[in-house]
């Protein structure tokens, strides 16, 4: 009992000294917030798991694609201070310390893809910055509202955000129906496309560059084809979801297009201890690490999940998308969808003979059919400008144009 009363007290301590530092902090930060001027030329990222990736990293590429005069700050962890993942020319701070507040009150314009900048209440953003909410869902799957979150944290942030964002940024008139419904009611939302799916617009010579990357950085030879499974997190911590049987889903696809496959897994970064479940198959390679799920879905050939919206990002490349859920009624239940999975053009299976089952048979015409209407109901706007278009308001808001 001493050693659990030890750990209770030491846990209680280290609990109190930290809300006795956030309270001590608020006064410096409501000081920043009124005595720092915005600074006109400064663009501060951040994503929800503070990796160089999604919709601010695409938009942070047009940026220095254009050579604008513009001061990049990207929101990171400390390990993240020194390393290549970022831009060179990039100022890096890390989440919740003084020099993060510090870029935070005198950055012109905000760029977020998740509620990252409203986790703390203070400092509040200022009349005259300019917040873009770029999100990270898509045509997706799973609802996303209060009601479906159960996080009391994350519902706050989510007032917040609805409070202080001043551009949405959809990329289709499905999402923006999603948006008003859910965080967003009144806020401006422009249906631009999402900057990270410009990828798949990219000319051919790009496109062959980054999947040569992704290649050489898993050592994938150039005669295997890739198939990528990145299932989502579950808000019970539940594992047995992650029962996929990689060596058979590798056979069944092998099988039915005539090819040596291997499997790129990466799982939800809330989900990590599921990789013990990988096997040891060397067809099967770890990609959870890898930064930017863009780059390894434009390598992929073949594309399998559970509800991840990723697959609905994936749909514009036109290529196979499998869906493997086993927990469907229970995750129905528990978080539900904005729509039927039917309605997908992806095959649904909830056991692995089912999924073998539908990769032996797949139809591709049929296949194509249903991504030409499933994309067409749910008013994709995708054109590959979205991230030249959002520079655009940037550069409007910081007084370049």
């Amino acid at each position: 009992m001493s050693e659990k009363k030890d750990k209770f007290i030491a846990k209680t301590f280290r609990k109190l000294r930290k809300l006795f530092v956030w309270v001590l902090a608020i006064p410096a930060r409501l000081w920043l917030t009124y005595t720092s001027p915005v600074q006109k030329n400064k663009v501060i990222f951040l994503t929800f798991n503070h990796t160089y990736t999604c919709n601010p990293k695409y938009i942070c590429e047009e940026i220095l694609r254009q050579k604008l005069p513009l001061e990049i700050v990207w929101v990171v962890k400390p390990h993240q201070l020194t390393g290549t993942d970022f831009p060179e020319c990039a100022k890096r701070v890390v989440h919740g310390k003084g020099p993060y507040f510090k870029e935070l009150v005198t950055a012109k314009v905000w760029v977020d893809n998740a509620f990252g900048f409203t986790w703390n209440p203070l400092p509040a953003k200022k009349k005259n910055q300019f917040y873009i909410q770029t999100w990270h869902g898509s045509m997706g799957l799973k609802r996303i509202g209060r009601e479906n979150v159960k996080n009391k944290r994350w519902s706050i942030a989510a007032r917040l955000n609805a409070r202080w964002a001043d551009l949405c940024v959809s990329n289709s008139s499905f999402e923006t129906d999603v948006f008003r419904q859910t965080h967003w009611p009144k806020n401006r939302i422009e249906e631009l496309g999402h900057a990270r799916n410009d990828i798949f617009f990219f000319d051919d010579s790009a496109k062959a560059k980054i999947v040569t990357r992704v290649r050489q950085h898993f050592g994938i030879a150039e005669n295997k084809k890739i198939a990528l499974y990145a299932p989502t997190f579950r808000n019970n911590d539940a594992t047995a979801c992650y029962d996929l049987d990689h060596g058979q889903f590798l056979d069944a696809l092998e099988e039915r297009f005539g090819a040596d496959f291997v499997l790129l897994s990466r799982y939800h970064m809330k989900t990590l201890k599921a990789r013990s479940a990988q096997g040891n198959d060397p067809r099967i390679l770890d990609a959870t690490a890898y930064p930017d799920i863009q780059e390894l879905m434009l390598a992929a050939d073949v594309g399998i999940t559970d509800y991840s919206s990723w697959i609905c990002d994936f749909v514009l490349t036109g290529r196979p998308g499998f869906i493997y859920a086993p927990d469907l009624d229970f995750y129905d239940r528990e978080r539900g969808f904005y729509y039927p999975l039917e309605e997908t053009p992806f095959p649904i299976a909830q056991t692995n003979a089912a999924l073998r089952e539908n990769v032996l048979l797949f139809d591709a015409e049929l296949y194509a059919r249903k991504t030409e209407y499933f994309l067409r109901r749910r008013g994709c706007q995708e054109t590959g400008t979205a991230a030249r278009q959002i520079v655009e308001i940037i550069k409007q808001q910081c007084g370049l144009i």
